[in-house]
């Protein structure tokens, strides 16, 4: 079939495009940013798009031509300046839906979300059922699958859980048995091939889950296990959580936020009969996957790594700001033109090399800080780096014999900078 599959660059769009490469059908793909689309293959073909700006249905009729079937997938955990619950997971869906009906489109799929209600309390789950209360009127062959967290190779969620287990204490909101029924992606990559399959009954709404609940601290217990660590759960007060919400903006994490929390706290499950029945077998079980599945060395690396990444960052930009400050406003003015005369800068030159070089500091903290691009402010901060210790061995070489090693440090520094570099620019 030539489909047409929107979210191509997101964890389930990503992995729908390689199950349906693999069963020989041609996708045409609409993403916000083509250049996250590695996999390579002539039955791909690529539109760029601005979500944002398509949200008639007169706007997605020139990407129909030729289409037999539409799978949406796009979404996101947190809004942004650059996209909105109510635009990304209704206006945009609802246009491409009525588009598809006056198409004629053969078949659509919606990849909706557990819990989405149009008396649901948070937006995220409102917007995508206001998606998929129209979908239900149009008189077409439609799909709706409300998968539940997806556990399987690069899930999100699971990531952010893998890492909370494998901290010395685990932090968990209120007791923990929130419950939660985690859905294989091999499941609802089944099911949505299956809802692809000409004889398949159109027009099911179908939550997509795993065989049974389970709690919230149980699903970290068997995270830590096939971690081969011991979960050492701490329960901390909602209220508190409510409290401490600002600062998780720090860790860089979009699933710490309010309406992540939200639905956290209310649980996720549901009967999981009629998601069998379509599947035509039972629903894998997380808990015998990673009980069968041990985790690799870039799993464990990964998860413990997962919440130093965004303190390295934290941490490598207060030491530009640090640096630009003190150089600025603390350490002796006199101090510094001594050092600056023994390099060759003196006189009216002095100030103005201090003065930039440390706007210069403070300024690349900044950038850092904000993950402005990202290349070009490590590749300036290596090059000051570098420049500042050829400087200083050739004029001032005693500091590389003081006991502080201001300039041995610098190796691990520009080591760590390059980490973080390689880090930041590996997430999603």
């Amino acid at each position: 079939m030539r489909i047409l599959l929107t979210g191509a660059t997101g964890f389930i769009g990503q992995h729908l495009l390689s199950a349906l490469l693999l069963a020989g059908h041609q996708v045409t793909i609409c993403c916000r940013k083509p250049e996250k689309i590695i996999q390579q293959s002539p039955n791909i073909s690529i539109h760029q798009i601005n979500f944002e700006a398509i949200t008639n249905p007169e706007d997605w009729q020139p990407f129909l031509q030729s289409i037999d079937a539409v799978i949406n997938c796009v979404g996101i955990i947190k809004e942004t300046d650059s996209g909105s619950f109510e635009v990304l997971h209704h206006l945009v869906p609802c246009a491409l839906f009525r588009a598809c009906a006056r198409m004629s489109i053969k078949k659509v799929v919606q990849i909706s979300a557990l819990g989405a209600e149009l008396d649901a309390s948070t937006d995220y789950f409102i917007s995508k059922a206001k998606a998929d209360k129209l979908l239900r009127t149009l008189d077409i062959n439609w799909y709706i699958f409300k998968p539940s967290v997806i556990f399987g190779h690069g899930a999100k969620s699971m990531a952010l859980f893998r890492a909370l287990a494998a901290l010395p204490i685990t932090p968990i909101l209120a007791d923990g048995q929130q419950l939660l029924q985690p859905v294989a992606l091999a499941d609802l990559q089944q099911a949505v091939l299956l809802a692809l399959d000409p004889n398949t009954p159109s027009q099911q709404m179908i939550a997509a889950v795993g065989p049974e609940p389970m709690t919230f601290v149980s699903l970290l217990q068997d995270l830590a296990q096939q971690l081969g660590r011991k979960l050492k759960p701490w329960p901390i007060p909602q209220v508190w959580f409510k409290v401490l919400l600002p600062l998780f903006g720090c860790l860089d994490e979009p699933i710490l936020n309010k309406q992540s929390l939200t639905m956290l706290q209310q649980g996720n499950r549901a009967e999981p009969k009629q998601f069998a029945d379509f599947l035509g077998h039972h629903p894998h079980s997380l808990t015998q996957f990673l009980h069968t599945t041990p985790s690799s060395q870039a799993e464990r690396w990964h998860a413990r790594l997962y919440f130093l990444r965004p303190l390295l960052n934290l941490s490598i930009a207060l030491v530009w700001l640090w640096t630009g400050w003190i150089s600025a406003f603390v350490y002796p003015v006199a101090d510094s033109f001594q050092m600056l005369s023994r390099v060759g800068i003196s006189g009216w030159l002095a100030p103005w090399v201090l003065y930039s070089a440390a706007l210069a500091d403070f300024l690349l903290g900044i950038a850092l800080l904000f993950r402005w691009r990202l290349r070009l402010t490590v590749a300036l901060q290596i090059g000051i780096m570098l420049a500042y210790s050829v400087v200083i061995t050739v004029y001032l070489p005693e500091f590389w014999l003081h006991p502080f090693g201001p300039l041995i440090k610098n190796l691990p520094f520009f080591i760590a900078t390059l980490i973080l570099l390689i880090l930041e620019e590996e997430q999603p």
